[in-house]
């Protein structure tokens, strides 16, 4: 059970408790007994530690992708945790190197596999978990790139606007994966519940063709540029570059994820803080309200002609 779950047990229990209490609020002994219930039940919930954390989501299903309580096609998993893994294996190096925490820059790559560790019923799902890893600040961190993913899939869900304001830092490679996550449930006529840690999210059949919809409606041009300039650092593990144009502009976005890390550490060592030649690929993105946001990912880096 998740810890989202296993709070909103107690709380309900607590609801129930005080129910209960109020009908009998005059019995010497049923009054005293149920106050203490109370206590303890309260005591309980405050118990759960705001800075634990558990490195597991539950996915469930519901409409032709599972029969009732008793089973969920094998294609329809298969085809939904690989995009789901991609996001959150991007959001997870976002966390961790794109972002300065109070701990400080973390030094070593995240731990991002995720294992199918059981079948939650109620409706029909499954549970991804990070288990193997010497790292304390892994879970943590997944735990967050999980809630993170969750809350993008929910926010495309609501309307166009938090659609773009989610996926306004979020690389190109993501609205890819959200797409084809949201159109394996879309196709399968599927409610969509997520749970993790302290989140818990459930989005009807209605959000989730609204929430494919604006997905596929949202349009994406990309041209190869050339731009003559200085490379002002790669960042490998969370796929990050920057360079400054000749003319003093500062560019930045994500490393094409074909480059192989020798490549980049080639890169790093033959141009950095050097005049060289960046080849990009420029993204425009339009969404259906009429904006856009452009990303640049790095294709190559050559020698200045």
């Amino acid at each position: 059970m998740s810890q989202y779950r296993k709070i909103e047990n107690i709380k309900a229990r607590i609801i129930e408790t005080e129910r209960l209490l109020e009908m009998v609020e005059n019995h010497p002994i049923m009054a005293e007994s149920l106050k203490y219930k109370l206590f303890e039940l309260k005591r309980e919930l405050k118990s759960f530690d705001a800075e634990s954390f558990e490195s597991k989501i539950s996915l469930l299903f519901s409409g032709k992708a599972i029969i009732g309580s008793l089973g969920i096609k094998s294609s329809f998993v298969s085809k939904t945790i690989k995009p789901f893994q991609e996001m959150v294996k991007t959001e997870a190096a976002l966390i961790r190197f794109g972002r300065v925490g109070k701990r400080g820059r973390a030094k070593s790559g995240i731990n991002t596999n995720l294992y199918l560790t059981a079948l939650p019923t109620g409706s029909f799902g499954i549970e991804l978990t990070q288990i193997e890893s010497e790292d304390l600040f892994d879970a943590q961190d997944m735990t967050q790139a999980m809630k993170n993913v969750a809350l993008l899939i929910n926010r495309t869900s609501e309307n166009d606007e938090t659609f773009e304001e989610a996926i306004e830092n979020t690389p190109k490679r993501n609205l890819q994966h959200l797409k084809s996550f949201l159109q394996e449930v879309y196709e399968e006529n599927s409610m969509l519940k997520m749970e993790c840690h302290d989140l818990g999210i459930v989005i009807n059949e209605g959000k989730v063709a609204e929430a494919y919809q604006r997905v596929s409606k949202t349009t994406d041009d990309s041209e190869e540029v050339f731009v003559n300039g200085i490379l002002r650092g790669i960042l490998l593990d969370s796929a990050k570059f920057e360079i400054q144009t000749i003319s003093g502009e500062k560019i930045s976005g994500f490393i094409n994820p074909d480059l192989d890390e020798e490549v980049l550490i080639e890169f790093d060592r033959l141009f950095l803080n050097q005049e060289c030649k960046i080849h990009l690929q420029k993204h425009l993105t339009e969404f259906v309200t009429g904006r856009s946001k452009i990303d640049y990912e790095l294709q190559d880096i050559l020698h200045p002609d």
